[in-house]
């Protein structure tokens, strides 16, 4: 394994966040944000696909499925800003280089460790790769991936529309929300899918050089990277994303009963098989225990 790449990624990593921030922050514009995010996985991707000129199966094939994650998620956030103007997210921060600053720090940290397996199989020699017929079996654990990303472009897509059918139609009221499709049987079908893509590419990616050869040692070392997915699924549930929408969701509907019951009969992330009803406890500013439970 070489360590020099895994400096390269998390010095491009920042590179490029930093430079956007610096418009960001002059700007005083959120329109740069999530946008910068997806770009990192691609250009990081290019760079080293570019770079390194290895051609596996397996390593083109995780070449084009983190591009085409990074098209639909760029692209959609992008149009997502475009429509909404302002990120309320960064109201308490974008007129502060330092905490805006820090927030992108953290994104390029994120970028760098959810990258890492991926962009490191992008330069591991392709004719060590070549060395076994078993590989094949690995791209297979691709499909996990392209699931996952298929499963969160629809996830997505169905929450858009609904969401603009109750922009224009009479027939919707303020407390409705969506419950159909892929919400019907998991809270957040984004986050299962994005989680699931990391996952499948990471498992490919370990799986394919340890096939290639086991009796390197070194080759072992691909397995501290199961902690690239581990923390992007730490992140999302329990840190940034999920915890926060629950949240939010519950203080506009915890009087709604048709809510109540759709969180507790529906999986909050595996469709089906997931834990349903309340995340944990969750900060309330009315509640004098500062608490919420549902």
């Amino acid at each position: 394994m070489d360590f020099i790449n895994i400096l390269w990624i998390l010095l491009i990593s920042f590179g490029i966040n930093y430079f956007f921030f610096m418009f960001a922050s002059f700007f005083k514009s959120d329109v740069f944000t999530d946008i910068t995010y997806a770009l990192s996985f691609s250009a990081l991707s290019l760079i080293f696909f570019i770079w390194k000129q290895n051609f596996h199966l397996n390593q083109i094939l995780v070449f084009v499925l983190i591009n085409l994650w990074a098209l639909r998620l760029g692209t959609y956030l992008f149009m997502r800003i475009i429509k909404i103007k302002v990120d309320h997210r960064f109201d308490s921060m974008r007129n502060s280089f330092w905490k805006f600053g820090t927030f992108w720090t953290y994104q390029a940290f994120t970028v760098f460790m959810t990258a890492l397996p991926a962009i490191m199989f992008l330069a591991v020699d392709a004719n060590l790769l070549e060395k076994s017929s078993w590989s094949s079996f690995a791209s297979l654990i691709l499909l996990i991936s392209l699931f996952g990303l298929i499963f969160e472009t629809i996830g997505d897509y169905q929450k858009n529309v609904f969401y603009n059918k109750k922009a224009l139609s009479k027939d919707l009221i303020n407390g409705d929300f969506i419950q159909s499709g892929l919400w019907r049987i998991t809270r957040h079908p984004n986050y299962f899918g994005e989680v699931s893509f990391w996952y499948g590419i990471c498992l490919t990616v370990i799986t394919t050089v340890l096939i290639s050869d086991s009796t390197t040692w070194t080759n072992y070392l691909f397995l501290i990277f199961f902690i690239s997915p581990i923390f992007l699924n730490v992140l999302l549930i329990y840190i940034s994303g999920l915890r926060l929408l629950e949240q939010r969701e519950w203080e506009k509907m915890k009087d709604n009963i048709t809510y109540q019951t759709y969180i507790k009969n529906t999986s909050m992330i595996i469709p089906f098989v997931g834990k349903k009803g309340k995340l944990s406890v969750l900060k309330n500013k009315n509640d004098k225990n500062n608490k919420i439970y549902y």
